[in-house]
C-alpha cells in the first residue's frame, strides 16, 4: 500500500521516500505512524508500506534493484520498523536497496546494525550513540477539542507482570465514578480482559460499558482525542501513552505487581510519568485534579522525527 503524506505548501525541502515495514501488530504499527506522521509535519513525505507476513513485498524491491529494474527515486531514504519480525527485513532491504534504517522499541539484534534506534526509557537501553531513549512508546498525536463531560476507562487484563484481580479493579472503578459524577463515562475492556470482569461491568449503566468485541475498529482512535480525563488499567502500557499524546489529564489505576521485590520496567515507566506529573496514581484519590489538556500532551513522535531529520539528513 501506498501511502502520500504532504507538508503544507510553503515546504522548500524535497520528498522523504519511507518505507515502513509492519508485521501486522497494530500497537507496532501505530508506533511507526507516530513517526511518519510526525515527519509529515516537517517535510513532504512519501510513504509505503511493507508487511513482513509476506516477503514477497519487500524482496521483490531488492530483486527489482538487483536487476536494475528500478531508478534512484523509488529507493528508500528512510527504513522504518517497529517489532521482532521487521528486523531482518530492514537490514536486508538496507544492504540492497540503501536507505537509513530506524527501529522504534528495543530490537532483538545487536542495536548497532540500526542507524537509529528508540527504545523506551524503563527498557534501560543507554551506552549506545544511536540509541535515544523515548518517555514510552510513541505514537500519533491526536488532538481535537475536548469533550468536557466526557470520561473513558480502558481495561487491560491478565498479564505477566501484575495480579488481575476482578473484584480490586471493578471498586476501583465504581470509586472513579463515583468521585466525577459530572463526567459521562465510557469502560472499554479489552482482549486480556476476562469474560467474568466483562460481565460485571456489562451490569452497569445502559451504555456505560462497550465491549472491545462489539466496538468499532476505530472506537478508540475516536473517543481519546475528545476526552477530557482518561483512567488506564497499569498493565494498559500502550493505551496510557496514546491517552497522553491525546492531551487528557490521565490516571492509572494501581494493581499489585505479581513480584514485588523484583525491578519492573512497566512501573518504571508509571514511576517517570509520575515524577513528571504527567499522570495521575490511584493510590493519591479517585478524582484527579483537572489541569489544561494542553499542558499535558506528550509530543514524542515530533521529538523522534526532528532526531531522525537531523541525524540522518542534516536538516534542521
Amino acid at each position: 500500500m501506498a501511502e502520500i503524506l504532504t507538508k503544507p505548501a510553503n515546504s522548500t525541502q524535497g520528498t522523504l521516500h519511507v518505507w515502513r515495514f509492519v508485521d501486522g501488530k497494530l500497537g507496532h504499527e501505530k508506533q511507526t505512524l507516530g513517526l511518519t506522521q510526525a515527519l509529515a509535519e516537517k517535510i513532504s513525505v512519501d510513504v509505503r508500506d511493507f508487511d513482513v507476513r509476506t516477503s514477497n513485498t519487500w524482496r521483490a524491491e531488492i530483486k527489482a534493484h538487483l536487476q536494475k529494474r528500478t531508478h534512484v527515486q523509488c529507493r528508500p531514504d528512510l527504513i522504518v520498523g517497529a517489532g521482532h519480525a521487521t528486523h531482518w527485513p530492514m537490514l536486508m532491504t538496507r544492504l540492497f536497496c540503501g536507505g537509513h534504517t530506524v527501529v522504534l522499541m528495543s530490537p532483538s539484534l545487536p542495536v548497532g546494525l540500526f542507524d537509529l534506534v528508540f527504545a523506551p526509557h524503563h527498557d534501560r537501553r543507554r551506552g549506545a550513540n544511536n540509541v535515544i531513549e523515548t518517555l514510552g512508546v510513541i505514537g500519533p498525536t491526536q488532538q481535537s477539542e475536548k469533550d468536557a463531560n466526557a470520561g473513558l476507562i480502558l481495561l487491560g487484563g491478565v498479564n505477566r507482570h501484575f495480579e488481575w484481580r476482578d473484584d480490586e479493579v471493578f471498586c476501583q472503578v465504581e470509586s472513579v465514578m463515583r468521585a466525577n459524577p459530572e463526567l459521562d463515562w465510557t469502560i472499554c475492556d479489552s482482549r486480556r480482559t476476562p469474560s467474568s470482569m466483562s460481565s460485571a461491568l456489562n451490569m452497569l449503566a445502559d451504555g456505560m460499558f462497550t465491549s472491545w468485541q462489539d466496538a468499532a475498529p476505530d472506537f478508540l482512535e475516536s473517543r481519546l482525542p475528545t476526552a477530557a480525563q482518561v483512567w488506564v488499567t497499569a498493565d494498559s502500557v500502550s493505551m496510557l501513552y496514546e491517552a497522553l499524546s491525546a492531551g487528557a489529564v490521565v490516571g492509572v489505576m494501581e494493581l499489585p505487581l505479581k513480584r514485588p521485590k523484583r525491578s519492573n520496567k512497566l512501573v518504571r515507566g508509571l514511576l517517570k510519568l509520575h515524577e513528571n506529573g504527567q499522570i495521575h496514581l490511584s493510590h493519591e484519590s479517585p478524582r484527579m485534579p483537572i489541569k489544561a489538556a494542553t499542558s499535558r500532551t506528550m509530543s514524542e513522535s515530533r521529538r523522534c522525527a526532528d532526531i531522525v531529520l537531523e541525524r540522518l539528513f542534516f536538516l534542521a
